[in-house]
């Protein structure tokens, strides 16, 4: 994650519990590849865009359905 250089709230939620990974574009899952530098990264194959794993936009996190 960035880090904040301003008093701000982050936007992002202190957990990645309980969200889903999902394009921004299409809204598909996206699936985790490790990169050649050690980091890792969502990419999505329809769309064939992607992200790194410690920045994503805000629309690529999407809450999972409570379980009954």
């Amino acid at each position: 994650m960035k880090r904040q250089l301003r008093h701000e709230a982050d936007p992002y939620p202190a957990s990645g519990r309980g969200y889903v990974h999902v394009c921004p574009d299409c809204a598909l899952p996206l699936t985790l590849h490790d990169l050649r530098d050690g980091d890792q990264a969502y990419w999505c194959h329809a769309c064939g865009k992607g992200h790194r794993a410690g920045d994503p936009p805000l629309t690529a996190l999407r809450p999972l359905p409570q379980a009954g």
